[in-house]
């Protein structure tokens, strides 16, 4: 790069940095939005693992056998049994209300027809539009009633003359031995805080790109004082998005400090090829947003273009969903984020492991959206500086 390359660059680096002192808007948009909110999400999840649910047990056995299966029931480290409550109504009020995340109904007579070899059904309630916290009551529920069921069995066959060894075994015919490869403990930390902090991130980044493009376009001079104080169109954006770049870059890689350090995530993976990949998803959603700050007509505009297409970016990246058994019109919009393949490497590389080359494609995912949407905002920021002519006396400005 030339020395006159170097001044352009330079000068609209200078020129921004002094814009985002003295904004106001700018800064708090830039440093204390982003950083309170990764703040609120690591104080979200410092838990890690959630623990202690509340679920409510209604028992009409009132048998040693019930008392039993509440015992184990709250001896479960995800489950806390907060209240007996005398009928299902009542339970259901607790439910509905949120003091109770979950309902264990155990029948009457169930230990009278347990030792008759009777087959008593004893049902857990959780409410299934809470995904997350009812699939952890249903899980530790169904295993803590497992374990009693199979306990019983076990002295059942035992009383019948069975040995300890045949007892099991007639329990258990096929034993099944479970092996999770990641994420063993259901980590929430690995899970959703190492994705929603890139994902949060994704929405400032292409917001201060909107907000600082579409500034140039108001200003004295238009876009053609823009290009002029850079020398070419090129250089005019890598100095303009060159300090958000920078400073969002910082915060990526803290965030990853606090996952990788402070909470002790694992990391297995290639770290060059992950900062780069880092790099690569920060300019791709600068680019992203200097593109939709390009092609509205206010900021305003240009700031609902990325909300709408940034904010909801989550549900399609396939972290809660399978991409896999989405829709067409679901992972076209997953497609078009850079959210999506930079999350793909960041699982592959930091939790799976994987091998530097099976992570190539989302490395090219990255690098061809980087190249089309700042293709764009090139081919945008040179058509929109040519119809107008500026003089000396503003350039000189």
């Amino acid at each position: 790069m030339s020395a006159s390359s170097d001044r352009g660059i330079w000068r609209v680096f200078r020129q921004e940095v002094r814009q985002i002192a003295s904004r106001r808007a700018l800064f708090l948009l830039l440093v204390p939005y982003p950083l309170l909110l990764l703040f609120v999400l690591t104080a979200t999840f410092h838990q890690e693992v959630p623990t202690g649910l509340p679920v409510a047990v209604v028992d009409q056995d009132g048998s040693t056998m019930s008392r039993q299966i509440v015992r184990m029931i709250d001896e479960t480290p995800d489950l806390a049994v907060v209240a007996k409550l005398p009928d299902l109504s009542e339970a259901r009020r607790a439910l509905v209300s949120n003091e109770v995340y979950g309902i264990v109904m155990i029948p009457p007579e169930m230990e009278r027809d347990l030792l008759s070899s009777k087959r008593p059904e004893v049902v857990v309630f959780h409410n299934s539009q809470m995904l997350t916290v009812g699939g952890i009551v249903a899980r530790a529920a169904g295993a803590a009633l497992g374990g009693f069921a199979a306990g019983v069995s076990i002295e059942l066959r035992e009383s019948q003359g069975q040995t300890a060894e045949e007892a099991e075994a007639g329990v258990n015919p096929i034993p099944v031995r479970q092996s999770p490869l990641f994420n063993p403990a259901l980590d929430y930390t690995q899970f959703l805080l190492a994705s929603s902090m890139p994902s949060v991130l994704q929405i400032f980044i292409c917001a201060s790109a909107v907000l600082a493009i579409s500034r140039e376009r108001r200003d004295r001079g238009g876009m053609a004082r823009f290009v002029a104080d850079g020398g070419c169109a090129w250089r005019a954006l890598i100095g303009k998005l060159a300090p958000y770049g920078m400073i969002y870059l910082v915060m990526l890689w803290g965030a990853d400090a606090v996952v990788f350090g402070y909470f002790g995530a694992p990391f297995r993976g290639d770290p060059v090829l992950y900062l780069l990949c880092s790099l690569l998803f920060v300019s791709a959603c600068l680019s992203l947003g200097a593109f939709l700050g390009l092609v509205s007509d206010s900021p305003l505009i240009g700031l609902g273009y990325a909300g709408i297409l940034t904010a909801p970016a989550f549900g399609f990246v396939g972290i809660s969903f399978p991409r896999m058994a989405m829709n067409g019109f679901a992972l076209a919009w997953g497609a078009a984020l850079p959210l999506t393949p930079y999350l793909q490497l960041r699982i592959d590389q930091a939790v799976r492991g994987a091998y530097a080359a099976m992570s190539l494609p989302a490395v090219g995912w990255l690098v061809a959206l980087w190249g089309l949407y700042g293709g764009l905002a090139l081919l945008l920021v040179r058509r929109q500086a040519r119809p107008h002519e500026i003089s000396a006396g503003e350039l000189s400005g």
